[in-house]
């Protein structure tokens, strides 16, 4: 075999061994959920190995829970965090009024968010330093130790 095959072989070999050994480090999800009848959330964890690459919310906010009485109230409450969040890079975040409650989905994509900015909203909260990354078992952790369920799928 001559020199250009056997280098193109290794290459071709080298390849397939990177990115085979790439395989293990697959993103994976956990949920977590947590209700008091007033308020439920849902909290969904996208992570490669420890660190967290981005999250979902999907939490439901009944009137009763935020001492509103009716959708036109609950506007005025939660509207002004609502453009605060749909200020920040990074974020996505939509609120549904219906008759009794709110539901509020949220995305934060930790590899693009402004996390200085994140970090000033009302509700938002960290362990550790944001800046290094979130970690999933840290998250786990806090959020077990604040009641949250985790969702086996």
């Amino acid at each position: 075999m001559n020199i250009l095959k056997k280098l193109g072989a290794l290459v071709f070999t080298a390849f397939v061994v990177v990115a085979l050994s790439g395989c293990g480090d697959k993103e994976e999800s956990k949920t977590f959920t947590w209700s008091d009848g007033k308020t439920d959330l849902s909290l969904t964890y996208y992570y490669k190995n420890d660190v967290v690459l981005r999250q979902t919310a999907k939490n439901t906010l009944h009137y009763a829970g935020l001492g509103v009485v009716n959708k036109e109230e609950a506007m005025q409450r939660l509207g002004p965090i609502s453009e605060k969040y749909k200020e920040i890079k990074g974020v996505e975040e939509s609120l549904e009024y219906g008759d009794t409650s709110a539901t509020e989905t949220l995305t934060v994509d930790y590899s693009k968010v402004d996390r200085d900015a994140l970090q000033k909203i009302q509700g938002a909260e960290f362990t550790g330093d944001v800046k290094e990354g979130v970690s999933m078992s840290k998250s786990e952790a806090l959020l077990k130790s604040r009641g949250f369920k985790e969702v086996k799928e």
